[in-house]
């Protein structure tokens, strides 16, 4: 079976997009080879599908098509609280790459919301019913940054201060629609409000607190500006005292703005060196990367992109807003004011819905079989026997270690 679409598509769209061209500015090198080669290799799987007629035998000369319809791999959205999605959302450039939203905008506790809740509610029900995610992230919970919480919350006694917090758990975990990830506890590097006034032991305290009101549920620590060599080493640092005080947090979230040039070399080996070894699955938040011209943002959110699916901690990445609105750097935005991807725009979408987007043909051999090698995420999997009996179904083919077999058997229902 031969792979999808193995070209650099996203400078081609994103010279297109732009008035001015990018004047031989394409992104190629050996770091590039590098990343591409580690992302063939960390976010793609092996599958075999299986093609058997009525009688459970094997169907040879079958064509099978497997088309991903979602990544594995969080792209995510803090959704907007000031307006409702365009229509047919999941269909657009761009909203069509996200499988993810944050909830950050709504569940803030630190900033009261000037919308009625009732307005709230119905723009966040428009949104997930719109966007159909396969993940939904509640975003922080408590902060360890008192400018970050409810105004009051640091000026509590220890005993006031402890039900508060247990008390917030608890309501974040009857949030509708209910998240999936949480960040428990959040800027940790910043500031100890939590560890000065209640001590070491509150923390596990916390984590077990949230565990037992949604077991099923991820609950991590969040960090900001942690994606630099100082903040590096003290997020590691951090993350190896939770773990020897036996804090059961099952993720790390980093919030970062890209203001300054990517250095493509730079960032890998930061990434290697502080964030590969970290022991839970890492995702980035907040994600704006700015630059002084559309095409030098889009560049530097290739740049990005590239380093981030290539490395296999990583497990999904939030930007902060799709519109001039939602961002505080110039030229961040994915989409303009009219609802067209920006230069931005383009690369994300190019490089998800395009370059690393499986959709692999091949015909079945004499036990039946095809096999292929895709990303992981969500198929649509389908098969025409040769007398034209056609068999479609979905699969979720996960990255884990377990062996990916997909049965295709004709029931009564397609039988000829």
């Amino acid at each position: 079976m031969t792979s999808h679409n193995k070209h650099v598509v996203s400078i081609l769209l994103l010279t297109l997009c732009c008035i001015q061209p990018l004047h031989g500015q394409i992104l190629q090198g050996a770091w590039v080879d590098q990343s591409q080669a580690a992302i063939e290799q960390h976010r793609k799987t092996d599958v075999t599908v299986i093609v058997l007629d009525q009688a459970d035998r094997a169907v040879q000369n079958a064509t099978v098509r497997l088309v991903q319809q979602r990544h594995d791999f969080a792209l995510g959205l803090a959704l907007p609280t000031d307006r409702m999605p365009p229509d047919k959302a999941r269909t657009k450039p761009v909203l069509r790459c996200v499988n993810m939203i944050a909830l950050d905008r709504y569940t803030n506790w630190a900033q009261a919301m000037e919308l009625p809740l009732a307005v709230q509610a119905k723009r966040l029900t428009a949104w997930t019913e719109a966007l159909e995610p396969t993940q939904i992230n509640f975003g922080p919970v408590i902060s360890a940054d008192p400018a970050k919480n409810h105004d009051r919350l640091s000026l509590l006694k220890p005993a006031e201060l402890r039900d508060a917090v247990l008390a917030r758990i608890d309501l974040a975990a009857i949030y509708d629609p209910q998240p999936d990830h949480y960040d428990l506890y959040a800027d940790l590097l910043d500031q100890d409000m939590i560890e000065r006034k209640l001590g070491q032991g509150m923390l596990p305290r916390m984590f077990d607190r949230a565990g037992s009101r949604r077991p099923e549920a991820s609950f991590g620590v969040r960090a900001r500006h942690a994606i630099s060599l100082q903040n590096g080493r003290d997020l590691a640092n951090t993350i190896q005292k939770l773990e020897v005080r036996q804090v059961p947090f099952d993720h790390v979230t980093v919030e970062q703005s890209f203001r300054e040039p990517i250095q493509p070399n730079a960032l890998r080996r930061m990434l290697d060196e502080y964030i590969a070894p970290l022991p839970v699955a890492v995702s980035l938040a907040d994600i704006e990367v700015g630059g002084p011209t559309p095409v030098a943002a889009a560049i530097k959110l290739e740049t990005l992109l590239r380093l981030v699916f290539a490395q296999p901690n990583i497990s999904g990445i939030t930007f902060s807003g799709l519109t001039d609105d939602d961002v505080v750097e110039d030229h961040a935005a994915l989409l303009d004011d009219d609802g067209k991807p920006t230069p931005a725009g383009e690369v994300l979408d190019a490089m998800f819905n395009v370059l690393w987007r499986s959709d692999e043909r091949g015909t079945t051999d004499e036990r039946g079989n095809v096999n292929a090698r895709v990303f992981t995420g969500w198929y649509q999997v389908s098969a025409k026997l040769p007398d034209g009996t056609e068999i479609q179904s979905r699969a979720y083919i996960p990255e884990d270690d377990r062996a990916k077999l997909i049965v295709l058997q004709v029931t009564a229902a397609e039988a000829k």
